[in-house]
């Protein structure tokens, strides 16, 4: 976390996620996989109770299937998506930022499945 020039701050999460060469994947056998994201938040100065949030999210997905009738698969991709909200600071900064990148994540799975996931 840092101090921006705006007396507000910014705050960054960094999510990693190891797939499992065990585990049976929805379409195949997964050797290899990984999902590392990037959250950066640019939180801005109080305004009454109200704060202004801009996420920034990155995500990095890699996997490797392997199956006897379809073969050996490798895929990657990446993906970027913005978000901005203004809210209540009333359950406190981490709550509202927790929250938004949670639903910032599952906004991005969505997106990976259906733009990468569904070629496979």
């Amino acid at each position: 976390m840092w101090e921006d020039d705006n007396e507000g701050f910014v705050a960054s999460f960094l999510i990693k996620k190891d797939g499992s060469k065990t585990r049976q994947g929805r379409r195949g056998y997964l050797e290899e996989g990984a999902w590392d994201a990037i959250h950066v938040i640019e939180v801005g100065p109080e305004e009454e109770e109200n704060t202004n949030y801009r996420l920034t999210s990155t995500v990095m997905l890699t996997l490797t299937t392997n199956n006897e009738s379809s073969g050996t698969f490798s895929l990657s991709g990446s993906i970027r998506r913005q978000m901005s909200m203004k809210l209540s600071v009333v359950d406190g900064h981490l709550c509202n930022m927790g929250r938004m990148i949670e639903e910032m994540e599952s906004k991005l799975r969505n997106s990976l499945d259906q733009v990468i996931v569904s070629k496979e």
